[in-house]
């Protein structure tokens, strides 16, 4: 089933090794490549440490690492599961820290179209099908497919 998604250009990661949250902010904002400014990856990792992103679901901890419109070209989106959870903070509780094993960074311009963008992904992310589909995947195109994506 196609779903629908705040952008057009979405990059998938499977299995991203990092041992922290910059890293992973850092590795993920690289695939993002020419959709984000260069400001993008620590505009993103200075965003985190304000406003966490974690997200406490029971299955997988998710987190959701973005930076401001002002550090986006153009609308895009990487998914990755990590090869080992990775600890992130609490979205609206920051001293919980999470082991987050999945995460979606999007990179949306315009701030109406953030918050529209941020909100259909809060909502796609309640699906535990989905969550457990990207997070069991094998393959990045597995990944692609599990959010009905053409390949």
């Amino acid at each position: 089933m196609k779903r629908e998604l705040p952008v057009s250009h979405i990059y998938f990661v499977r299995g991203l090794t990092a041992k922290t949250d910059a890293e992973v902010i850092r590795a993920l904002a690289g695939r993002l490549g020419s959709h984000v400014k260069a400001s993008f990856a620590e505009a993103a990792v200075a965003r985190e440490k304000r406003s966490p992103t974690g997200l406490p679901f029971p299955d997988v901890a998710v987190a959701l690492p973005h930076a401001e419109p002002e550090h986006v070209e153009s609308p895009a989106l990487v998914v990755a599961s990590l090869e080992k959870p990775v600890r992130f903070r609490q979205m609206g509780s920051p001293k919980v820290v999470l082991e987050v094993g999945l995460v979606v960074m999007p990179a949306l311009t315009a701030k109406e179209q953030a918050a529209a963008g941020l909100a259909s992904l809060l909502t796609l992310l309640q699906d535990v099908e989905l969550r457990r589909a990207l997070l069991a995947a094998e393959t990045e195109a597995a990944m692609q497919a599990a959010l009905g994506e053409p390949a």
